[in-house]
């Protein structure tokens, strides 16, 4: 038996043995293999659901329906959805434990790249079947202590332990942890987007040439470059260019107007300036039309002059995070010259840019789990940062053995890194994946 085949049955052991019927069905507590079965099926309708309809669009009655259970058996094992949605995202945190206890020692040669890749392998099939979990926990439940304490709990092992199986780094020791945990965050970020990318060019980016990209990128930061590390393109072709949908055109040439002074209807300027703060401190799902009425100072009504729905206005705020995001890129500098100094300096100046738009982003992100125009938007977006960041690896010298692939690893990178506020360490952390992981791929 491997050790990705030991992972899940593992993890699923785990979980069934803390398996307990709730109040007020407590008096017969136990659950034997027939309501252990009734409880799996109830976390695979909801996990189904959560990715085809969003957390907060499906309801218990739908899980229940599409489980073959009645109402009343789903709350004999969960107390709501949010009850599903922390044991689902349980299950995650026990096999991406189990996946990383059972790495092979991490080595500079290729025994080491090979068994980096079957853990970013496992790491894969664990994000392919609980995408949702992945792409719900840092949004939906974002004031879970909970959860987020458990989540940084995970994240903190999963560095250890990958620490723990280095033979070997040319990197100082104060560096790894920093180093790791970034390349942890960027692994899932890396999964996510081209998973969003795959959807709309489903060709492009097969799991398996994402993965090896990856474990290039994860390898090269750790160890330097080696023949063995930087493998070519698996495709002939380039990936398709993803466009923006005509609706989200409309949007973005009503946030330019806006931008540029151009339409100065006051009522609509008040919405776009006030509608952030309503977005960021409410959620995207809390957040009501009345809400970003009242907080621009116009009525119902006025609001519906200029947007159809909610949606409308945060795409036009998520246009307004994009551009400023986009604004940083244009000052990155030459990776080519080495510059260790000038590019830790772009770092930090991008990391205030992108911190400042993160937590709109983050509504963005929340909005698009149940909204198609968002979604599109994501991948035209991705897929924008995408060709820019091809454009910085390539013309400027770093060229890459599968650039249109490690493209995305930067952008999921300048992604994670960009997430929250960060110090000098991390800023270290992330010149050192660009330098060794992603500029050495020639």
């Amino acid at each position: 038996m491997t050790a990705r085949d030991a992972v899940a049955p593992a993890a699923q052991r785990a979980d069934a043995e803390g398996v307990t019927r709730r109040a007020p069905f407590s008096d017969n507590p136990r659950v034997g293999a027939r309501g252990q079965r009734t409880r799996q099926r109830i976390l695979d309708a909801a996990l189904q659901l959560f990715g085809d309809e969003g957390f907060h669009q499906c309801s218990i009655a739908r899980i229940s329906e599409l489980a073959r259970c009645s109402r009343v058996s789903f709350y004999q094992y969960f107390s709501g959805k949010e009850d599903v949605f922390s044991s689902l995202a349980g299950q995650v945190a026990r096999q991406i434990s189990a996946s990383t206890e059972a790495i092979d020692p991490l080595t500079p040669d290729a025994s080491g790249w090979d068994g980096l890749r079957a853990w970013v392998g496992r790491y894969g099939d664990i994000h392919a079947r609980y995408g949702p979990i992945f792409r719900g926990l840092p949004t939906t439940f974002r004031d879970d202590q909970g959860l987020t304490t458990a989540s940084a709990r995970l994240s903190d092992q999963s560095v250890s332990r990958i620490r723990s199986k280095l033979s070997s780094s040319d990197l100082p020791t104060r560096q790894l942890d920093p180093l790791i945990a970034l390349l942890v965050a960027c692994l899932t970020r890396t999964l996510d987007d081209a998973a969003t990318l795959r959807a709309a060019a489903p060709e492009a980016y097969p799991r398996d040439r994402v993965e090896i990209a990856f474990t290039d990128v994860m390898h090269r930061s750790l160890f330097g470059r080696n023949p063995f590390n930087a493998h070519a393109s698996s495709s002939s072709a380039r990936p398709p260019r993803v466009e923006f949908g005509p609706d989200v055109v409309a949007m973005m040439m009503k946030e330019e107007a806006i931008r540029s002074g151009a339409d100065k209807r006051a009522a609509l300027n008040a919405l776009v300036q006030n509608g952030r703060d309503v977005f960021v401190q409410r959620g995207y799902h809390a957040t009501r039309v009345d809400d970003l009425a009242a907080a621009a100072g116009v009525s119902h009504g006025v609001f519906y002059r200029y947007f159809e729905n909610k949606n409308e206005l945060a795409i036009v705020l998520t246009v307004q995070a994009m551009r400023a995001v986009g604004d940083a890129f244009v000052g990155i500098p030459d990776l080519a010259a080495g510059n260790g100094q000038e590019l830790r300096r772009w770092f930090r100046r991008y990391n205030a840019a992108q911190a400042g738009e993160a937590a709109m982003i983050r509504v963005w992100v929340e909005a698009a789990l149940e909204d198609a125009r968002l979604r599109s938007l994501s991948a035209s977006a991705l897929d924008w940062g995408r060709r820019r960041m091809v454009r910085v690896l390539g013309a400027r010298g770093a060229g890459t053995s599968d650039i249109d692939v490690e493209a995305i690893v930067m952008v999921a990178l300048l992604g994670a890194f960009g997430s929250r506020p960060r110090g000098a360490a991390s800023v270290d952390a992330v010149a050192n994946v660009v330098e060794r992981g992603l500029v050495s791929g020639s």
